[in-house]
C-alpha cells in the first residue's frame, strides 16, 4: 500500500510539472504572437503578403520552427484529467502561420495551475543510510571505550601485562582498519563510502592513536618526542583517508575519539596530553583544508583548549608543566591563526575558524596564569602585540580584508591579553591610568583610520578603564574619603578619562554609514562620563592645593564649587549653540537644558550640605549670575535667529 501511495504521489507531482510547463509554453506563444501583431502595426510598409505562381497573395508570416518527433507526441496526446489546460495561446501563432490576421489580438483562455500534493513525511530510520549511519557510531563509540578500558582498567586490576594490553590493542586496531580500509575502497569505486567503513577505520586509527597515548604517558616506554612523532603518523595516516574519501564525518570520529579519551589514557592532564592533542588539531585542519567542515574544527580544537584551561588550573606555580601547556598552546593558536585565515579567504561564512581560534586563545590566556612575575606580563604583552599587529594585517591588502568574525576575534584575544597584561605587571595605583591610555590609544586609531572594527575595540578597553577609574569619583563625595585617596592618581585617570571622553564623540563622528542612534548614545555616554571626570578633576587639583597649603578640606570645598560653576558654564554654551543652524542643534539644546538642571542639582541637594562658609556663597551666587547672563544672552540669541532667513 505505502509503495502504490508514493507512486501515486509521483504521478501527481510529474502530472502538475507537466501542466506548469505547458502553461510557460504557451504564455511565450502568447508573447511571440503580440510582439509580431504590433510590429506589424508599427511597420505599415513592411510587406503584408508574398504572391504565389497562381497570383493568390499569402500572409507574411514568421518561421515557425518545425515539431520534433516528442513534441508531436506529446501534442498529439490528450492532457491528462488533473492537469487539463484550455486555449493553447500558442494557437496565435499557428493562426498567422495558417493566414490569419496577425494583428488580431491572441485570445487567453484561462489556465488551470495543478498544486502537486505534499508528499508523506519519512521516518528517520526509513531514510537512506541512517540506521546505518546511527549503528556505525554507536559502535565505534562502544569500541573505542573498551580499547580505553583494555588499556587502563587492565593495568588498574592486573589483570594481564602491560606489553598483551598495548599488543592487544594494536591487533584490533590493525584489524579494525584493515577492513575499513577494503571495504572503503570497493565502495569508493562504485560511489560514496559507506558510514560502515567510514567507522571502522575511524575505531581503528583512533585506537591506534590511544595505544600511542598509553605507551608514552600512561606506560612511559617512549620519550614524548617519539610519542609525538608516532602519534603524528597514525593521525596523518588516518586522516588521509578522510581526504581521499571526502569523509568529515571519518575526521570527526577519528579526532573527538581520540582526543576525547586520550587523558583518560594517559591518567592526568599533563603538557604532554595537551601535545597529543595539539598534533590532532594540526592534522585535523589538514584533513579539512579543501572543504569547509566546521564540525571537524570544532571537533579538533574544543578538546585542546579543554585541556590547557584543565592543566593549567593544575599546575603549580612557575612549573614545567605550566611552561610545557603554555608552549603547546602558543604553538597551535599561531598555527590556527593561520589556517584560519586561509579557511575564510576561501569561504567567508566559515565562522567554526573564528570559534577555533577564540577557544584557544581563551586556552593560551589560562596558561599565563600559572606563571611567575614578570614572566606572565612579559608573554602577555608578547601576545598582545601579534595579535594586535595581526589584526591590522587582516584588514589590509594582501592578506585582507577578511570576514569581520575573524578579525572580530582575534581583536578580541589581543585587546583582552593586553588589559591583563596591565593589571598584571602594572603597579596598583598605575593600573587605572595605563588602561584609560590603552582605550584612548585604541579610540584615537579609530578615529584616524576611520575603522568601526577598532572603535568596538576601543569602546570594549573603555568600559574597563571606567570601571577601573569608578573609585576616584566616590572618593571625591566626601572630605574624609577625599583627603585619604591618592588625588594626584584621581587627577591624572580623570584628565586621560575626559580626554577619553572627547576621543570618542570625535572617532564617533568620523565612522561613515554609522546609525544615528549609535552617534547620540556615544554623545549621551561621553558626556556623562567628561562632567564625572571634569568634577573629580576639579576636586583632586583643590585638595591637593589645599593639602599643600595646609587646609585640604577648603580645598575639597573650593573644587566642588569650581565644579559645579563648570558645569553651568558648559550649560550655557550648549544653551546659546543650540540655536545655531545645524542638523545637531536641537540635541544640542536639549542637552545644554538636561545640563543646566542637574548643576542646580547638585547646587540644592550636595553642595549646599557639602559646602560651608563663603565657598557655598560664591557658588550660589556665581551659579545664578550665570543663569540670568544665559537667559538674557539666550533671548537676544533666539530673536535673532528668528529674524534671520
Amino acid at each position: 500500500m505505502v509503495w502504490c501511495m508514493t507512486h501515486r504521489d509521483t504521478v501527481h507531482q510529474l502530472e502538475a510539472e507537466f501542466a506548469d510547463a505547458m502553461n510557460r509554453m504557451y504564455a511565450v506563444g502568447n508573447g511571440l504572437a503580440r510582439l509580431r501583431a504590433e510590429l506589424d502595426r508599427e511597420s505599415p510598409g513592411a510587406p503584408a503578403a508574398k504572391t504565389t505562381g497562381a497570383g493568390r497573395a499569402q500572409p507574411a508570416t514568421a518561421a515557425v520552427p518545425a515539431a520534433s518527433p516528442a513534441t508531436t507526441a506529446a501534442a498529439s496526446e490528450p492532457p491528462a484529467a488533473d492537469a487539463t489546460v484550455s486555449g493553447t495561446p500558442a494557437a496565435a501563432a499557428l493562426a498567422m502561420a495558417s493566414g490569419a490576421n496577425p494583428s488580431t489580438p491572441p485570445v487567453v483562455r484561462p489556465q488551470v495551475v495543478v498544486t502537486p500534493r505534499p508528499l508523506p513525511a519519512v521516518p528517520w530510520y526509513r531514510r537512506e543510510g541512517a540506521v546505518t549511519r546511527a549503528l556505525a557510531l554507536t559502535g565505534a563509540v562502544v569500541t573505542l571505550a573498551g580499547v580505553a578500558m583494555l588499556l587502563v582498567l587492565a593495568a588498574q586490576q592486573g589483570w594481564f601485562g602491560p606489553v598483551a594490553r598495548v599488543a592487544a590493542g594494536a591487533a584490533l586496531a590493525a584489524l579494525l582498519a584493515a577492513i575499513g580500509v577494503r571495504n572503503g575502497e570497493a565502495e569508493r569505486r562504485r560511489g560514496p563510502v559507506s558510514s560502515a567503513s567510514v567507522a571502522l577505520v575511524a575505531t581503528g586509527a583512533a585506537a591506534a592513536y590511544l595505544d600511542v597515548v598509553a605507551m608514552t604517558s600512561g606506560y612511559g616506554w617512549v620519550r614524548p618526542s617519539v610519542g609525538l612523532f608516532l602519534s603524528a603518523l597514525v593521525a596523518v595516516g588516518g586522516l588521509h583517508l578522510a581526504r581521499r574519501w571526502d569523509s568529515e564525518l571519518l575526521g570527526v570520529l577519528l579526532v573527538a575519539g581520540a582526543a576525547g579519551l586520550a587523558p583518560f589514557v594517559a591518567r592526568d592532564f599533563g603538557w604532554v596530553v595537551s601535545a597529543f592533542l595539539g598534533v590532532l588539531c594540526l592534522a585535523g585542519w589538514w584533513a579539512g583544508s579543501r572543504h569547509t567542515w566546521p564540525v571537524l574544527t570544532i571537533a579538533r580544537t574544543a578538546p585542546l583548549a579543554i585541556s590547557l584551561v584543565v592543566g593549567a588550573s593544575d599546575s603549580p606555580l612557575g612549573g614545567v608543566d605550566a611552561v610545557g601547556h603554555l608552549t603547546v598552546g602558543i604553538l597551535v593558536l599561531l598555527s590556527t591563526v593561520i589556517t584560519s585565515t586561509l579557511a575564510v579567504r576561501r569561504d567567508p561564512r566559515d565562522v567554526a575558524a573564528s570559534v577555533a581560534v577564540g577557544l584557544l586563545a581563551v586556552g593560551v590566556l589560562a596558561c599565563t596564569a600559572p606563571l611567575e612575575e614578570p614572566s606572565r606580563t612579559l608573554v602577555l604583552t608578547l601576545a598582545a602585540v601579534v595579535l594586535l599587529a595581526t589584526v591590522t594585517a587582516l584588514t589590509r591588502p594582501p592578506i585582507g580584508p577578511l570576514a569581520a568574525h575573524l578579525v572580530t576575534t582575534v581583536g578580541v584575544a589581543g585587546s583582552v591579553a593586553a588589559i591583563l597584561a596591565i593589571v598584571s605587571g602594572a603597579p596598583e595605583r598605575m593600573i587605572g591610568t595605563l588602561l584609560a591610555l590603552f582605550a584612548l590609544s585604541q579610540v584615537t586609531v579609530a578615529g584616524m583610520t576611520r575603522s568601526r572594527l577598532t572603535l568596538y575595540l576601543g569602546g570594549g578597553s573603555s568600559v574597563v578603564a571606567l570601571f577601573a577609574w569608578l573609585e576616584h569619583p566616590l572618593s571625591v563625595l566626601s572630605v574624609d574619603s577625599a583627603i585619604d585617596h591618592d588625588m594626584a592618581a584621581a587627577l591624572a585617570d580623570s584628565v586621560l578619562i575626559g580626554a577619553l571622553a572627547v576621543a570618542g564623540v570625535w572617532a564617533t563622528g568620523r565612522q561613515l554609514g554609522l546609525h544615528r542612534d549609535v552617534r547620540l548614545g556615544a554623545m549621551i555616554v561621553s558626556w556623562v562620563v567628561g562632567l564625572l571626570a571634569s568634577a573629580t578633576a576639579l576636586v583632586a587639583v583643590g585638595t591637593l592645593v589645599g593639602r599643600s597649603a595646609g587646609d585640604a578640606t577648603l580645598g575639597f570645598t573650593i573644587g566642588h564649587a569650581l565644579a559645579t560653576v563648570t558645569w553651568m558654564v558648559a550649560a550655557a554654551w550648549l544653551l546659546l549653540r543650540g540655536l545655531e543652524r545645524s542638523r545637531d542643534a536641537d540635541l544640542t539644546l536639549r542637552t545644554g537644558l538636561v545640563l543646566s538642571g542637574i548643576s542646580v542639582a547638585k547646587l540644592f541637594l550636595y553642595d549646599l550640605s557639602a559646602l560651608s562658609g563663603i565657598v557655598r556663597s560664591v557658588a550660589f551666587i556665581a551659579t545664578g549670575l550665570l543663569l540670568l547672563a544665559t537667559g538674557s544672552l539666550y533671548a537676544k540669541a533666539y530673536e535673532r535667529s528668528r529674524l534671520e532667513p
